[in-house]
């Protein structure tokens, strides 16, 4: 009897090592593997100014709470992702790259969709992943990210460059590009344990259209040319879309395009009132955008809906504190981060949620952080991406999709009757692979 608990203490031990064995041989053919490239791109939205205080909210969605844990270490601090490498050259940032984590928004308190999106295709992703985030606030497509396939502009842009003489068209368009390629260019200094194993520009998430958008009112010269910039956006963003293809040399680049979800689904309600033109302006814009992903002359193309995620309660508690602050302008009340709305339990409840500009989705990394979700799952499912488990991931269930039980049982025995190093050699050479991690 004690022979027979001897022999399975000792194949459950050899299995729990086989499984560790495989996983040190999956860790170094990741080094083997060409890096992943994601490019994050767009304006003050993909920048991001999701206030990391109220990251925490997330944990409280109804259907999408459990990401919050994949933001995590065991302890409850923020992970940090070793797998995962960021670029971004924003001119007022100190770090330009290193591993992601909380503060890769536009300020280090803050976070945009990179933080999610990063650590879905970093637990989807064997290779070392790398995001490059190339991203402008105040930019639009009609001109600042203008590429040289939108041709001649029409008559509204045209009137529209002539009131604001100091833009530039084109000029971001350029800066995106330079950026990428000098990224790829120096990419042995920015992926830590780079060995010249290539990369791959596995996909794209486009995430703007605020200044496209914001002007929907403008007339000049007796003609709503604030209309004629939302109605031209399919034009200009296909535009854009081939040229960056042809100059990265990624002509199949799978392309993902964040819904502009600024207001969420009430828009489309008000925009039921014809004269409700923010309303109807904001929903022409986001079909303008489905557009771009319609278009059977672009292929791997995918429209991403986000305005679920907007948070109702969020903007309420913004009305308010807008209404306040008018109350206290007439009262000569000091306005101060502790009097943003008239009772302490509403203004902890505001800050808890985000606390930023309306266009800024009111400052919710928990929507944030839902819209880089959406992106990374519209970007796998178009890529053909594979599932592979995350680091410290509890589910069996999840794991065991990518585990070969057969060979585990094998490499037990084996270990259980010849040795662990000789079982290792005669299953597939495992020992050398797992030297080479280090």
């Amino acid at each position: 009897m004690k022979e027979i608990t001897m022999k399975n203490w000792r194949i459950t031990m050899a299995l729990i090592g086989a499984v560790l064995v495989l996983g040190l041989l999956s860790i170094a053919r990741a080094a083997d593997k060409k890096v992943k490239v994601f490019i994050l791109a767009g304006q003050s939205n993909m920048e991001g100014h999701g206030q990391v205080r109220s990251l925490d909210h997330l944990g409280a969605h109804s259907e999408y709470g459990r990401l919050l844990k994949l933001l995590k270490d065991a302890d409850g601090s923020w992970a940090v992702r070793e797998d995962v490498t960021i670029f971004y050259q924003a001119e007022h940032r100190e770090k330009k790259n290193g591993p992601l984590t909380v503060g890769w928004g536009c300020e280090p308190h803050e976070v945009g969709p990179e933080l999610m999106f990063g650590t879905i295709m970093g637990n989807r992703c064997d290779e070392h992943v790398l995001l490059i985030k190339t991203a402008w606030g105040g930019k639009s497509v009609w001109c600042d990210f203008r590429s040289p396939g939108a041709g001649e502009m029409n008559w509204d842009e045209k009137r529209i460059l002539k009131r604001d003489s100091h833009l530039r068209p084109g000029v971001f368009y350029r800066r995106m590009v330079a950026e990428i390629e000098g990224c790829l260019a120096n990419i042995k200094d920015i992926v830590p344990g780079y060995a010249g194993q290539g990369y791959e520009i596995a996909g794209m998430a486009w995430f703007q259209g605020w200044n496209d958008f914001c002007e929907w009112h403008l007339r000049l010269d007796g003609k709503r040319v604030g209309m004629g910039l939302i109605e031209r956006y399919r034009h200009n963003l296909a535009a854009m879309f081939r040229d960056l293809r042809k100059d990265l040399d990624a002509p199949n680049m799978p392309i993902v395009i964040g819904e502009l979800g600024v207001g969420g689904h009430e828009m489309t309600t008000r925009a039921q009132n014809p004269d409700d033109h923010e309303a109807v302006g904001m929903v022409k814009f986001r079909k303008a955008q489905k557009a771009v992903a319609d278009d059977p002359s672009l292929k791997n193309v995918t429209f991403v809906p986000t305005a679920d995620f907007w948070d109702t309660r969020l903007q309420e508690l913004r009305r308010q504190a807008d209404a306040y602050w008018n109350e206290k302008r007439k009262q000569k009340i000091k306005d101060t981060d502790d009097n943003a709305l008239p009772s302490k339990e509403l203004n902890d409840e505001y800050w808890r949620r985000g606390g930023h500009w309306y266009c800024h989705y009111n400052g919710s990394a928990a929507n944030y952080s839902l819209i880089g979700y959406a992106l990374a799952e519209a970007l796998n499912t178009n890529s053909g991406l594979a599932l592979t488990p995350p680091m410290g991931w509890n589910s069996w269930n999840a794991f065991e999709k990518e585990i070969d039980e057969d060979k585990i049982k094998a490499i037990a025995e084996a270990m259980v009757s010849s040795g662990t190093v000789n079982a290792q050699n005669d299953l597939g050479g495992l020992g050398p692979a797992a030297g080479r991690a280090t």
